[in-house]
C-alpha cells in the first residue's frame, strides 16, 4: 500500500518520518509510467527535505533521464542547498 495522497496536482506521503517519506516516493517512482511528477514534501524540516529531495532525485533520474519532478518545499534553503549538486531534474516549488 502506498502511503501517500493525491493533493491538488501534488503527491503528498502520509509519514513525517524521513526514511519512510524516501521509500514512499521511491516506490512511487517505480509504479510510475510519467517521466514528469510533482511531490510535496513542505511538512519537513530543511535538512530532512533536502535528503529526500536528494535521494529520490537521483533514484528518479535513474528510471527517467528525461523526467523532472517538482518539489513543493517550505523554504528556498532547501534548494539552494540542492544547487552545488545540480540535479537537473529537480524543480522546487515553495510553499
Amino acid at each position: 500500500m502506498l502511503n501517500a495522497k493525491i493533493q491538488n496536482k501534488f503527491i503528498t506521503p502520509v509519514s513525517k518520518n524521513s526514511n519512510n517519506i524516501t521509500e514512499t516516493i521511491k516506490k512511487q517512482i517505480k509504479k510510475s509510467k510519467s517521466a514528469n511528477m510533482t511531490f510535496d514534501i513542505s511538512m519537513l524540516n530543511i535538512i530532512d527535505a533536502t535528503k529526500v529531495a536528494t535521494i529520490a532525485s537521483t533514484y528518479h533520474f535513474l528510471k527517467f533521464e528525461e523526467g523532472k519532478i517538482d518539489w513543493l518545499v517550505s523554504s528556498k534553503e532547501v534548494a539552494k542547498m540542492l544547487k552545488p549538486l545540480n540535479l537537473g531534474n529537480s524543480n522546487f516549488i515553495f510553499a
